[in-house]
């Protein structure tokens, strides 16, 4: 015979817990059959579950879709923001997870591109220039810009690419570009896609290409990717001298090494090509050598001027005969040109024609109707300035009414100055 509550004799807390027990037993049941029903891996069949779709192959099918939308001229971060929220919408795209720019930019596009091709209207924003020597012209070193460069003839027949933009000044005061009809180049460390196609460019004009960098392991790459392919530049392939800082030449000059950390490891194609001094620095030491280290600054340029020429750097611009024999008539004709000019405006006195036209033609014109003008050359084309419009409706007035009279003002002043000049020579 069961033994009754009442006359339990033991552990009142034991009690209390089996009863408090029989009461949420059910719900304990319940709650273990759900718990095991939420980690039950069903037994594998011969069927294959159906794949997730990837992050990359969405943003290749809405890349087409998202160009459209990016307009005719449009940078990397342009297409990012237009592909961004069609991916986000796209019905395979994990919730919550974001599409990075970096990942975009230089995996995802750069995969793209490869696959079919350049995308059209697509350019990179300039990050360096170069300068012309001679000509005081500087280059935005960006897609757009590379793209239109035209070289200019017979002013320099050699490219320099520098890895530090901090180095243009201390060219520019030795007048170097200028000493060896080399246009010079900077970019701060590797250079962009706009560079190596300027590179490209230039080759084909038969220029000498050089690059100058660092004693470390991201130099001796920039160097390499000036003239090989990558997966950017799959068919990149230019003749390029490298007169690079070398760990051997540091050495020889006596510069303190300094040691760098680097999480990535050396590139595979460059780590077969060091030398065993370069090794021993770059992978045992892990130390570096700067060009900065090289002072003071005109030893470098120095350093440099020693480079060249152990490379066969040539020598300054002359044209061939053939285009020499052209452009040399075409200068005796501009300077006896610019001679004519300055003997009639000595003869003449051009400025006080000058001033007794303005004067004489001033009621002519009108003047107080100024404003006017001006407002009705902007109904007409309202991209313009204040001076092209009214600049326009004084070319149109004398066009239209004053050119004869003026003409005939001119011509008169001449014959009179002329005149007085021989009586001058008569009187003489």
């Amino acid at each position: 015979m069961a033994k009754r509550r009442k006359d339990f004799t033991g552990d009142p807390g034991g009690l209390i817990g089996d009863t408090i027990f029989s009461v949420i037993k059910p719900i304990h049941k319940e709650g273990e059959k759900q718990r095991r029903a939420r980690t039950y891996r069903p037994r594998k069949t011969y069927y294959a579950p159906i794949p997730r779709t990837s992050q990359k192959h969405i943003v290749f099918a809405k890349l087409p879709q998202a160009i459209e939308r990016a307009g005719s001229q449009f940078n990397t971060r342009d297409l990012y923001y237009a592909t961004r929220p069609l991916v986000y919408g796209h019905y395979d795209w994990e919730d919550g997870k974001a599409l990075n720019y970096t990942y975009f930019a230089n995996q995802l596009l750069t995969e793209y591109q490869e696959q079919r091709g350049p995308i059209s209207g697509l350019w990179r924003d300039p990050r360096g220039y170069m300068l012309e020597p001679h000509t005081a012209k500087s280059l935005a070193l960006g897609t757009r810009e590379v793209a239109a460069y035209e070289f200019p003839e017979y002013t320099f027949d050699k490219v320099l690419y520098i890895e530090k933009k901090g180095e243009l000044p201390k060219l520019q005061a030795a007048k170097f570009a200028e000493r060896y009809d080399m246009a010079i180049a900077a970019c701060q460390g590797y250079p962009v896609e706009a560079v190596r196609e300027l590179f490209q460019q230039a080759e084909y004009g038969d220029y000498q290409l050089f690059v100058f960098h660092d004693a470390d392991i991201d130099g001796y790459n920039i160097a390499r990717v000036m003239r090989e392919a990558t997966r950017r530049m799959p068919y990149h392939n230019v003749d390029v001298v490298d007169i690079g800082l070398t760990v051997e030449d540091a050495l020889e000059m006596g510069l303190e090494p300094e040691p760098f950390s680097r999480t990535k490891g050396i590139p595979r194609k460059l780590r077969s090509r060091l030398s065993d001094e370069a090794r021993e620095y770059f992978v045992d030491r892990q130390e570096r050598f700067e060009l900065n280290a090289i002072l003071p600054d005109t030893r470098r340029i120095e350093y440099i001027e020693r480079k060249l020429k152990e490379n066969g750097v040539r020598g300054k611009v002359i044209p061939p005969e053939g285009a020499l024999a052209e452009r040399r008539k075409e200068m005796y004709r501009e300077k006896v040109d610019g001679w004519v000019e300055d003997i009639i405006v000595e003869l003449l006195d051009t400025d006080e024609l000058k001033k007794k036209m303005a004067e004489g033609f001033e009621e002519r014109f009108k003047l107080q109707g100024a404003e006017a003008w001006i407002k009705a050359g902007f109904k007409r084309d309202d991209t313009q300035s204040w001076r092209r419009a009214l600049n326009a409706t004084l070319q149109a007035a004398y066009t239209a009414k004053h050119r004869d009279d003026l003409r005939d003002a001119v011509r008169e002043y001449i014959t009179e100055a002329a005149a007085s000049e021989a009586e001058d020579k008569d009187e003489e």
